[in-house]
């Protein structure tokens, strides 16, 4: 099995920062081939970013399909473009905030997202209410942290774990959503000392693409249909 995970920015150093992890995850057979954006903005933290990184992002999907890729995930917890990513292409897409909120659903009744910043916690909230997930959700919460100052790993665990706690005690949640994927790296740590799950999407990502793969699912064409031909000028 061949998955291709598309971090929707330009930063090779986040990149390069998180291959390692993503291809640590995966079930023995599976393949992990980890790509960045050639231009676009260097991270993705909110709606104007998601606009500017999107042809790019496109094009890398396509690409996966001629490379012969059985699934595609987009390794960002914001679900950048979630509508197109699907439309353009039959492989399976799974998307890192779609796949972490749709397995917190299965681990309790009510869930929190610690992100980034308010502008990414803003958009997270639209995308919650899109999916029809608000009674589900206790909070989105932001960690004051830029996506590429995530590395500094000592103080996104402090801030983390301060943002975690208020949505346990002042929220209730019971499992805890990580927000970005930079954060990824701390989700074990995290879930020990929160006693709660913690759920970090690059993972629930790649997880549930290979579950698709195996299982012979994809996207309904019929919630996706493929974009009409035309034009680009």
């Amino acid at each position: 099995m061949k998955i291709k995970v598309i971090i929707p920015n330009s930063s090779r150093e986040f990149r390069d920062e998180q291959a390692d992890h993503r291809r640590s995850i995966t079930s023995s057979g599976t393949q992990v081939d980890v790509v960045c954006l050639d231009r676009g903005p260097v991270s993705i933290e909110c709606a104007a970013d998601d606009v500017n990184a999107a042809p790019y992002m496109l094009d890398e999907i396509k690409k996966a399909e001629k490379e012969g890729y059985h699934a595609v995930t987009i390794d960002c917890a914001m679900d950048p473009s979630p509508r197109a990513v699907k439309e353009i292409t039959r492989l399976p897409v799974v998307i890192g905030g779609e796949a972490s909120r749709a397995l917190a659903l299965l681990l309790g009744d009510r869930f929190s997202v610690i992100t980034v910043l308010p502008n990414t916690a803003k958009v997270i909230e639209a995308n919650i209410v899109a999916s029809g997930l608000e009674s589900r959700c206790a909070s989105v919460r932001s960690a004051e942290i830029p996506v590429l100052e995530l590395n500094n790993y000592g103080k996104t665990k402090r801030r983390l774990l301060v943002e975690a706690k208020k949505a346990i005690q002042e929220d209730e949640a019971e499992v805890i959503v990580l927000g970005c994927t930079g954060m990824a790296k701390l989700a074990k740590e995290l879930q020990s000392e929160l006693g709660v799950p913690v759920v970090e999407p690059a993972t629930a990502a790649i997880k549930i693409a290979e579950i698709l793969v195996q299982m012979g699912l994809t996207q309904s064409k019929l919630s996706y249909p493929p974009p009409p031909k035309k034009e680009i000028k």
